[in-house]
């Protein structure tokens, strides 16, 4: 219950920029801007949400890891496929909007991972 606490703690700390930029952008008049607010606020949500998962010492690390692109497919690849910001309106596009979601994933994984050893690191110093 504690990492769920902290997880929906972080995922509105992450998601509040976006939400509040919202407003303004309808206040701007830019519609499309408080769509995409909207969307991205949502994605910041979930990514702030399910960064937990990985917080569980019971499961192993490859357990997280599917558990962790399981949820991102039925989260994040739904607010992406029906947010608008990529159209999708051939199969072209929607392999496109797959690809760009598995690299871009693969790639903040990548990243993530070695920021955490190498703090890990530094905290075993």
């Amino acid at each position: 219950m504690q990492l769920l606490k902290k997880g929906f703690v972080r995922s509105l700390l992450w998601s509040l920029p976006f939400a509040i930029l919202a407003p303004y952008q309808g206040w701007s008049g830019n519609t499309g801007g408080v769509h995409a607010m909207l969307v991205y606020a949502g994605v910041a949500f979930f990514l702030g949400l399910t960064r937990v998962i990985y917080e569980v010492k019971q499961w192993s690390f490859k357990k997280q890891i599917f558990i962790h692109w399981s949820v991102m497919h039925v989260t994040i690849l739904p607010l992406l496929w029906f947010g608008g910001s990529t159209p999708v309106t051939s199969l072209q596009d929607a392999v496109r909007l797959y690809l760009n979601f598995m690299v871009t994933g693969l790639i903040l994984f990548t990243v993530s991972y070695f920021i955490i050893r190498i703090r890990r690191q530094v905290k075993a110093s």
